[in-house]
This record gives C-alpha cells, structure tokens and sequence, in this order.
C-alpha cells in the first residue's frame, strides 16, 4: 500500500475532506465567478421546481414519526410555500401555521 505525502489526495480522509486550492487558483475562480452572468429567472424557476419535487419524493417515502413531526411539518411548509411561489399566488401565511382542531 502507498503512503500519500498529500492527505487531500486520499480517498475518504477526515483529516482532509477538500482539496487544497492555492491562492492563485482561488483568485482565477474568482475571476471566472465574476465575469459569467448571473443566473437568469428562469434558471431559478427550474432548480426550485427541481428541489420541490425532490422534498415532495422525500416526504413520501420517509415514514412519519412522533419525534421528527415538527420538523416534517415544517418541509411541508416549505413544500406549500414553494409551490405557491412558483404558481405566482402571493404568500399569505409568511411563517404562520393554522391548524384546525376537529372536537
């Protein structure tokens, strides 16, 4: 087995999980970021359609439980929340959560 000099070049290393990027290439990086447009509208449209179906497949597949309900409510939310931003509704509820109590 090879001893790596360079523990960045390792294959699953905790004491290195990133590559080293110098600070030539960082500034290179940098400079591309800066000179390439900035996402369109509709590049966002289609990556939160993107993520909402994919939470959507995620909260149907993971069973619910007592102890992570909250925090399932608040992906459903957020789902809702998405959803109705790209269908252009306005958000009425801004954070809010109304629940009705059958009784």
């Amino acid at each position: 087995m090879a001893v790596f000099r360079r523990p960045e070049l390792e294959k699953d290393n905790p004491i290195a999980p990133q590559m080293y990027v110098g600070p030539r290439r960082r500034r290179a990086l940098l400079r591309e970021a800066s000179l390439s447009p900035a996402s369109r509208q509709g590049d966002m449209v289609e990556i939160l359609q993107t993520l909402t179906a994919a939470a959507e497949r995620f909260v149907t597949i993971v069973p619910p439980l007592k102890k992570r309900q909250e925090e399932r409510s608040t992906l459903l939310e957020a789902i809702i929340q998405a959803q109705q931003l790209l269908s252009g509704e306005s958000l009425s509820l801004k954070g809010k959560t109304t629940k009705k109590h059958k009784g």
